[in-house]
């Protein structure tokens, strides 16, 4: 009976820790995302080491200032009536001087109602030749591609709900528009842009040298699908699936032709993709080891603490020189990188647990893919980290948080097209608001093939 209770104490104790150590995840040592913290969100700890710089806009990054023009629009010139010394008039006053101050304002918004008659003329043969519409005249009365243009972006751009949406139209321009009217507006932008513009966006990122890959979740007429996130320096492709894995990557068309480097975390659909290069997520795995960090004691969290040290100074080193390390500096402390998982590896062998096999797991792929991982010490233009692929997708949640979900499929699939246009175009130094009224008339932007 002593040797049952003992062993059921055991295990007892071992689930009880287990327990403790899941209650210790939150976003800042695990995947899980910000929102899931709940109230007792953990006070924000950077992961990067402290460079000394202080809080504002880096040395030699440009600003943004309001600056006065040469050639304003309207002068109205401000003349003193009397001298404000002796109270005599001023009518015969000499000028010395002009202060100028220039005031930025938009006019009252305004629209133009634009008729266009089609004229139909009889031939001297007897046949009647009418004369051709303009694209945007569809209909006796038409929303032009301004206004469309502007709806989408106040709906997908800046995330107002499709009733708000139309309320907004409504009052900036006293037109009744309806929440009907602007999902017409984006079903037919997407439209365009999906059969003109998402092509050009594929072939591009898969013929790039580097590109990110992400992927998370999102709620669709009431069921989890998944957006996925393929994106470049210059181009963004955002693709919605029910599927997490390789059907959806698949779909998206350029992980199976891409052969640069693929930036990703863990997530092993990735790695089936064998023509490619793959470079892991520091910033994941950095989370992981804290996770080590906090919940584990003696010689294996001093380990996890100089792995993670280790990782911040190769990252330092990279950044200081602009992709040319001292090699001596970069052996140091990847030698100190391969001991620590190497040594942690070991002490967790036995794997006593969920929990120490889940640090043993760690420190196994940190062991057996440590070329992934440093891709970013070996190849030139690899970043440290996946944050460029998770920066793509941080609107697109910002959309769902504030819908709650996307209706439809198809709905996440216009939504997932026209965020892509628009953050490709943005990457390309194009207005937002001018790409989208682009868009509306049928003929968007498309960044050039080569």
């Amino acid at each position: 009976m002593v040797a049952d209770l003992t062993a059921r104490l055991d295990q007892a104790l071992g689930r009880i820790t287990e327990l403790e150590a899941r209650l210790t995840q939150s976003s800042r040592n695990s995947s899980k995302p910000p929102s899931s913290d709940g109230l007792a969100k953990p006070a924000p700890k950077s992961l990067r080491k402290k460079t000394g710089r202080g809080p504002g806009r880096p040395a030699g990054q440009p600003g943004t200032t309001l600056e006065q023009v040469a050639n304003p629009d309207v002068v109205v010139r401000h003349l003193p009536d009397v001298c404000g010394g002796c109270g005599n008039g001023l009518a015969g006053g000499v000028e010395v001087a002009v202060a100028r101050r220039q005031v930025f304002d938009v006019p009252v918004p305004t629209v133009v109602v634009t008729e266009h008659q089609i004229v139909t003329v009889a031939c001297g043969c007897g046949h009647h030749t009418s004369g051709a519409a303009p694209a945007e005249a569809t209909a006796p009365v038409a929303y032009g591609p301004r206004l469309a243009g502007i709806g989408v972006y106040l709906l997908h751009g800046q995330f107002l709900s499709i009733g708000r949406t139309a309320d907004a139209l409504r009052d900036l321009f006293g037109l009744p528009v309806a929440a009907a009217t602007v999902s017409c507006w984006v079903k037919r932008t997407a439209l365009g842009i999906i059969e003109k513009v998402l092509p050009v966006i594929a072939d591009r990122i898969a013929a790039a040298p580097v590109a990110c890959f992400d992927e998370t979740g999102i709620r669709t007429n009431g069921r989890l699908a998944w957006l996925h996130s393929a994106s470049t320096s210059t181009d963004v492709l955002l693709s919605v699936h029910p599927k997490r894995g390789t059907a959806a990557m698949d779909a998206a068309k350029v992980l199976p032709r891409f052969t640069g480097v693929a930036v990703h975390d863990a997530w092993a659909p990735y790695d089936t993709y064998t023509h490619a290069t793959h470079a892991l997520c520091n910033a994941h795995v950095l989370r992981e080891l804290v996770y080590v960090t906090d919940t584990a004691t003696g010689h294996l969290a001093d380990l996890a603490e100089q792995a993670i040290d280790a990782l911040r100074q190769l990252n330092q080193l990279v950044d200081a020189v602009h992709g040319r390390p001292d090699p001596a500096a970069i052996d140091e402390q990847q030698h100190l990188l391969r001991s620590a998982v190497v040594l942690g590896a070991q002490a967790t062998a036995t794997r006593d647990g969920k929990l120490q096999r889940k640090h043993h797991a760690l420190f196994t792929r940190l062991r057996d893919r440590r070329d992934d991982y440093l891709r970013f010490v070996t190849h030139p233009g690899v970043p440290f980290d996946n944050n460029a692929a998770e920066q793509t997708i941080r609107m697109p949640k910002l959309r769902i948080k504030v819908s709650g979900s996307m209706r439809t499929l198809t709905g996440a699939e216009n939504f997932a097209a026209i965020r892509s246009y628009t953050a490709t175009a943005i990457r390309h130094g194009h207005n937002m608001l001018d790409a989208l009224i682009q868009a509306a008339t049928g003929n968007p932007w498309i960044p050039t093939t080569s």
